[in-house]
């Protein structure tokens, strides 16, 4: 008995050890303070100061993806006291440096950069984040880190709990007064450059009273205990390395003259629409989950997906939904059947099989489809492969297809929604993980006319590029590709995928696994 007794010790403290080592140190870094609010170079007009006084929001919808990335740069280029940025992936690409070497400027010119990225990103970007940090004026943080950030599966095995929820947020705020949210990550694939394929998505820029969520949003991550400092992970390089960097980035500019001119070009747009064409004030919200989401330590109510139902309200005349990942289970199919049947028109897109990057979520989508169709839902599955009619300006600059044969490999990564005369453009994808796991960031804007817009766009868009799904009167599923030429060609199956791709997420979907989706 005291042997096995001795043994049962040796084995407690064994895992009590090892649980210990797995555990995060200490964080070191101090608070800071929010960025103060300056609203007096953006927008030079009239009329600014009493919009702001009525706590009004001015936006620019950007569902381009080369003036998406032009405002980031153009916020970036034209600050001139504080940069806020996190971001879920910062990629380590040439759109990753570039976006670095545009806040490495910014800081040499006495902007006070605050980057967070989260730790699910990796570690690609360690050396180069290492010499940034010389800086004295540019500060990065990586959020809920992993003990052995390289050697993960360690983590894994003993912290999923707690890698398991991640901050998927993306926000970009200049001066405290402006900023750009939405679905794109900082990669190349975001902004029609990437090699493979391309993501569709939308962001949205705003400015005014909202941004001053924004900004208290900001400093509630970067004050957080799982915020730490690169200092502190990976450590911090010398001066001389950063002059070597600073002189990389010089060499790197003068080896794509075009693409600076063309970026330039499109940073005078964005430029001329906020200060001289007429740009609507509304009133907006900027909504967000709360850092101790990632512990899962937060009342219910304060979940995003809680303030969303609030701010948006009842569907009383119609719901569109996009979403990249949408998995509505048992309760969101009753809750879509039930204002359906209440004579409101529900219109959702997500991705088809093939264009689905995460194919796992799709094996648990498709389990509603059929209950989600009978009680008239309209449901559209974005295709894999979309032509293009022109080039991308990526293409354009570089003179090469990517891919060849000018199609586009192509991924639904957009996330928003409209409600009787409200929209939402943000992180938030309709599925277990973005309600109870991820922290999530958006904006509600309270807009007629950006309601109407996604509207139109919607009826435009979706015949070319999504599948319309309906029942047949066997009451299966079809798949209707409709063509330029009014021809509707119709599948049986999810189109060109194989049968044991089908039998595959099939067999996934019974895993009792959904509320990780």
């Amino acid at each position: 008995m005291q042997k096995n007794t001795r043994y049962f010790s040796l084995l407690l403290c064994a895992n009590l050890g090892l649980l210990t080592a797995c555990s995060l140190p200490p964080n070191q870094a101090k608070k800071e303070s929010a960025s103060n609010y300056h609203t007096e170079h953006w927008i030079q007009r009239q009329n600014v100061d009493a919009q702001l006084k009525q706590g009004l929001t001015a936006y620019l919808a950007l569902d381009d993806a080369f003036m998406s990335i032009a405002s980031r740069i153009h916020l970036i280029r034209e600050a001139k006291h504080t940069l806020d940025l996190q971001y879920y992936i910062w990629e380590d690409d040439s759109l990753g440096h570039m976006m670095l070497t545009e806040l490495l400027k910014a800081a040499d010119r006495g902007v006070k950069v605050r980057l967070m990225i989260d730790d699910q990103n990796g570690t690609k970007l360690d050396p180069l984040l290492e010499k940034l940090v010389a800086h004295p004026n540019f500060e990065i943080k990586i959020y809920n880190p992993y003990k052995y950030r390289n050697f993960r599966v360690i983590d894994y095995a003993f912290r999923l709990k707690q890698i398991n929820h991640r901050m998927h947020n993306k926000l970009i705020i200049a001066d405290g007064a402006i900023a750009v949210t939405g679905g794109r990550n900082i990669s190349r694939e975001y902004f029609d450059a990437g090699n493979d394929f391309q993501f569709t998505d939308m962001d949205i820029l705003f400015f005014g009273n909202a941004v001053k969520s924004a900004n208290q949003i900001f400093i509630n991550f970067w004050n957080n205990d799982l915020s730490y400092s690169v200092q502190q992970l990976i450590g911090v390089g010398s001066v001389d390395d950063l002059d070597l960097l600073r002189k990389s980035h010089a060499m790197n500019d003068l080896g794509r003259e075009q693409f600076i001119n063309r970026l330039d070009f499109a940073q005078k747009q964005i430029m001329t629409q906020l200060r001289e064409r007429k740009i609507e004030w509304v009133k907006a919200q900027f909504l967000a989950d709360y850092p101790e989401k990632t512990l899962g330590n937060i009342a219910h109510d304060k979940l995003l997906y809680s303030q969303l139902k609030h701010a948006m309200g009842i569907p009383k005349e119609h719901l569109e939904l996009v979403s990249a990942y949408f998995v509505p289970t048992k309760d969101g199919t009753a809750f879509l059947a039930d204002i359906s049947h209440q004579n409101i028109k529900v219109r959702v897109l997500t991705n088809s099989f093939l264009a689905n990057d995460v194919a796992i979520v799709h094996a648990f989508y498709q389990k509603y489809r059929k209950e989600l169709l009978k009680n008239g839902i309209q449901l559209y599955e974005f295709k894999p492969d979309i032509q293009r009619k022109q080039r991308t300006w990526y293409e354009v600059l570089t003179g090469n297809l990517i891919p060849a044969k000018a199609k586009s490999s192509s991924r639904l990564h957009a996330k928003f929604f409209d409600v009787d005369g409200k929209v939402f453009i943000g992180s938030f994808n309709f599925d277990p993980r973005s309600v109870n796991l991820n922290t999530e960031v958006g904006l509600v804007v309270e807009s007629d006319h950006l309601q109407n817009l996604v509207t139109h766009a919607m009826d435009s868009y979706l015949p070319q590029v999504a599948y319309e799904l309906k029942l047949n009167p066997q009451g299966e599923i079809i798949w209707l590709e409709h063509h330029e030429n009014g021809q509707v060609t119709e599948y049986n199956v999810d189109p060109h995928t194989t049968k044991f791709q089908r039998f595959t997420f099939k067999s996934l979907s019974y895993l009792p696994i959904e509320w990780m989706m």
